[in-house]
């Protein structure tokens, strides 16, 4: 079984953000990290893989750079890495980032395509619905639990009151959140043997699209300024009904919600 985790490299989340003067987050390269989210995928990926055999390559877009938060994920066990990098993909949207996700999904080829819930730079969480869409394929989304029993993946994820089952035939693609598993750690004989497992990379071209498909040119989003969150709140206390409606639409549209 051809497994493929999608991956993302991400700012250590106990580190200071930062936008440049683009409104864009800055990225250096010493506070990158694996998308704690990913982890998760990525422990997935490689139990399915014990069970069912295979090969994992974790799918990665990025800067040039991420190749070395690529060998993290490869020092858990994954086979291969691939990673999409390119000076045109700078500013990508979700929407963006899907189009080269599933453009690099078609052609490295799978048969379980394994993502995070989020991101936790951006915690949209919408990239894997618009990846199955973009590929047609099926999404089983939310997955607290994943088995793949021949042709089918089948997984439960958590309600309100009790479980949802949901099942899909393969080729299909799954969102994972942490409940699913317990990340491993990476051994010295993994991180060894990372060195050595190879890493592709791809641009836009060897992908068929076009600069303005992803990238800041085909973002359908702009940030247009960013407030630090004040630690120092008050609050508004009503007693009874009188004005106490008001009051919440008054607030809501002072903080521009509506």
């Amino acid at each position: 079984m051809k497994i493929v985790v999608c991956m993302k490299e991400t700012l250590d989340t106990t580190k200071e953000k930062r936008f440049g003067p683009d409104m864009r987050l800055e990225r250096p390269k010493e506070n990158a990290i694996i998308n704690p989210f990913d982890e998760y995928t990525i422990e997935e990926g490689l139990r399915q893989q014990e069970k069912h055999g295979g090969e994992v390559i974790v799918l990665c877009m990025g800067p040039a750079t991420a190749t070395d938060t690529i060998r993290r994920a490869l020092a858990m066990g994954a086979d291969r890495g691939v990673l999409v990098t390119d000076p045109a993909l700078g500013g990508s949207d979700a929407v963006g980032t899907a189009r080269v996700l599933a453009a690099a999904l078609t052609r490295i080829g799978y048969d379980l395509a394994i993502f995070g819930s989020a991101a936790a730079d951006a915690y949209g969480g919408v990239v894997p619905a618009a990846v199955a869409e973009l590929l047609g394929a099926p999404l089983l989304s939310w997955a607290g639990k994943l088995d793949v029993d021949g042709g089918t993946a089948r997984i439960q994820r958590q309600a309100d009151i009790g479980t949802q089952t949901a099942e899909a035939p393969l080729p299909a693609l799954v969102s994972v959140v942490k409940a699913i598993n317990d990340p491993r750690y990476p051994s010295m004989k993994g991180i060894m043997q990372s060195k050595k497992k190879p890493v592709d990379t791809m641009t836009l071209a060897d992908l068929g699209l076009a600069a303005g498909q992803a990238g800041a040119d085909g973002a359908g989003e702009r940030v247009l300024g960013a407030t630090a969150v004040s630690m120092q709140r008050k609050g508004e206390m009503y007693l009874g009904n009188e004005g106490a409606a008001q009051r919440i639409l008054d607030f809501l549209i002072e903080q521009k919600v509506l």
